[in-house]
């Protein structure tokens, strides 16, 4: 029955959906070169809007199973629609074994596989680390290799953002690599050739479309979530959003939301970045700082914090239990975490894994879980300004200077995160 139901919902998608986008304009296929190419098929794609499986999947010939976080099917109607689909879910903690067999078993029914290896939507607008894997599970499934690359996708509808623009996606597609082609390959060169392929900047891709434009209300929305540091004063968690416009509460400096996702200055002494890709950057060099001094000055080790949250905790597959309210400071070697029964004190960075965002749009949304000792914790932020993405971000760095490789489903960065310690930052705004 869930398999006939799959099947009705997929021929209706495919029927229904093209009709949808032409009419509607959200979505154009660009250059799409797969003719000849039959299922089952391995398909890579980055990451720019929840609607990326649809629009792939509407596109391609047969059926396919995307790979998705487990946590999107603890939802009973959603986990049936999904496992109907042929949909398979993956612990964004660990490696998952069972995972990769159902991988598998689609490519035995004649079904392609599908996988977003950056391991969430594109945060700032350019694709983010690909999970170092990808190489070894496309020569492992040993069919052809496809690429899927949205363009335009962040700049209609950035994760972090409450209301969609008006503008278009598109959708290229072509065959990277034959079933012999790889056979030929060690996973090395595959990985590499993915990553070069997968790249996409929405901020270089729009200068080549000088007439494309997204419009829409209150663009700035949410924005405080990526744009967590003050390129005039320092100042962190500071943003507060108006409409199209984005200020820091601390001095002032203000930037608006333009038509193409660009930075116009509203109030300061100059623009200091031209789109929040820039500023994303020059984030994680802050961050990169921030770590490099903690770990040359043992006098200063405390890189951020403290921060008052809501902990929760999961054993197995049970449901989320709320421990308590803590204060958490974050360290070189460690999240520490005053005194609440039921919690650990410290949470190990060696022995943290996993660390993503959870949610990152809405006020009771500032959520970032994580692995830990086999236990899934969560930290639901009081703050509304706190940025889930900056804690993302260095803690990511923190576990890639420790030697690890893998964090939060995404290769370890070697520059993420926050420059500057909570005592300068609240200094800052004083």
């Amino acid at each position: 029955m869930k398999a006939a139901i799959g099947s009705v919902i997929t021929y209706l998608a495919k029927l229904i959906f093209p009709v949808y986008t032409r009419i509607f304009g959200r979505l154009r296929k660009g250059r799409v070169d797969i003719a000849g190419v039959k299922p089952p098929f391995f398909l890579v794609a980055n990451h720019q809007t929840e609607m990326d499986p649809l629009y792939i999947g509407t596109a391609i010939p047969g059926r396919i199973s995307f790979v998705a976080t487990d946590s999107l099917f603890r939802n009973p109607t959603v986990n049936y629609l999904m496992s109907a689909l042929g949909s398979i879910p993956k612990s964004k903690f660990s490696v998952d074994p069972s995972s990769i067999r159902m991988m598998i078993d689609s490519i035995r029914r004649g079904w392609s596989v599908g996988l977003f290896p950056e391991g969430q939507r594109s945060m700032a607008g350019y694709t983010d680390m690909i999970a170092p894997t990808v190489g070894r599970l496309a020569k492992m499934l040993d069919v052809p290799l496809v690429v899927a690359k949205l363009q335009g996708g962040f700049l209609s509808h950035p994760c972090w953002a409450y209301w969609p623009r008006k503008g278009r996606c598109i959708l290229n597609m072509s065959l990277l690599f034959s079933q012999e082609q790889l056979r030929r390959l060690d996973p090395d060169e595959i990985q590499e050739a993915i990553t070069d392929s997968l790249y996409n900047s929405d901020y270089d891709w729009i200068r080549t479309q000088p007439r494309l434009r997204y419009k829409g209300k209150k663009r700035a929305q949410g924005l405080h979530n990526i744009m967590f540091a003050c390129p005039e004063c320092g100042s962190c968690d500071c943003f507060l959003t108006d409409g199209d416009l984005s200020t820091c509460k601390v001095c002032g400096y203000s930037v608006r939301w333009g038509d193409r996702g660009e930075f116009i200055l509203a109030k300061g002494d100059r623009l200091h970045h031209a789109n929040l890709e820039e500023q994303d950057r020059w984030q994680k060099e802050m961050i990169e700082t921030a770590v490099q001094r903690t770990g040359s000055d043992p006098s200063s080790d405390a890189i951020y914090g403290p921060c008052r949250v809501t902990i929760r905790r999961k054993c197995k597959s049970g449901p989320l239990e709320i421990i308590g309210d803590g204060d958490v400071v974050l360290y070189e070697d460690a999240i520490r975490v005053s005194r609440l029964d039921g919690c650990p004190p410290v949470f190990r960075i060696d022995n943290i894994s996993g660390f993503s965002v959870e949610a990152i749009r809405g006020r009771r949304n500032r959520i970032v879980e994580f692995l830990h000792d086999g236990t899934v914790y969560s930290f639901v932020f009081h703050d509304e300004l706190e940025s889930t993405y900056k804690w993302h971000l260095m803690v990511r760095r923190l576990k890639a200077g420790r030697g690890g490789k893998h964090v939060g489903g995404e290769a370890a960065d070697d520059g993420a995160g926050i420059g500057g310690s909570y005592a300068e930052n609240r200094a800052s705004e004083g």
